[in-house]
């Protein structure tokens, strides 16, 4: 159940340790999975987005 979650910005960057302001200029090049529209003037990310990021910047390290 936890993979369908929805996480708010607040949410995703205690989850990364990155500032909105740093996620937002990465989804602006690309390098970050980009929200989903939930209403007129919310967006969220998916978890199981969020943890392929981070588990693609461990297979990186590598």
């Amino acid at each position: 159940m936890t993979q369908h979650k929805l996480l708010r910005a607040k949410e995703v960057a205690e989850m990364t340790g990155l500032s909105i302001s740093t996620f937002y200029a990465q989804i602006r090049r690309g390098a970050f999975p980009k929200p989903l529209k939930t209403s007129a003037n919310t967006v969220a990310w998916r978890y199981s987005d969020i943890v392929g990021w981070i588990d693609s910047l461990e297979e990186a390290a590598r």
